[in-house]
């Protein structure tokens, strides 16, 4: 007869192998992982659009630096306003410096119709924020309050 192994032993190493395959796809799913997040989120490269809504409740709007706001608005068919004006787009980030001047936290209003494109309100946001003011998104809601 052969040589008897008992049948713990047998499970034993079942298991150990079974622990080893666990242990391997779980290292090579954690690892590309925290690569990803790593790259994804590190360094701070991307933050994001960064738009505020005006709530007239809030204490962040009552200090109102400016005498008036400053509205731009954006249609689809390629037109821009600055406070019902027309302008053109590179013209925007100057013709807002002018406005607001040496004044900081000036707060100034985003109108967008509904069927603009999302890249042109993105490019509309970018050159708002070459200026000094802050992007204020005005949504259905705010259009109804009055703002000074």
């Amino acid at each position: 007869m052969g040589i008897r192994t008992s049948p713990q032993s047998a499970r034993i190493s079942f298991f150990s192998r079974i622990a080893l395959l666990y242990s391997q796809i779980l290292l090579l799913v954690v690892i590309p992982g925290v690569l990803v997040f790593h790259y994804a989120w590190a360094h701070g490269r991307s933050y994001g659009l960064f738009v505020l809504t005006y709530f007239p409740e809030s204490s962040f709007f009552r200090p109102f630096p400016c005498a008036q706001a400053s509205v731009v608005r954006v249609e689809a068919n390629k037109k821009w306003y600055l406070n019902s004006q027309r302008i053109e787009p590179d013209d925007l980030p100057e013709a807002l410096r002018a406005q607001i001047g040496g004044r900081t936290s000036c707060i100034v209003f985003f109108d967008a119709k509904f069927d603009l494109p999302y890249a042109e309100a993105i490019h509309a946001i970018d050159l708002i924020e070459e200026s000094p003011g802050r992007v204020v998104l005005l949504t259905p809601e705010t259009k109804r309050v009055h703002i000074p």
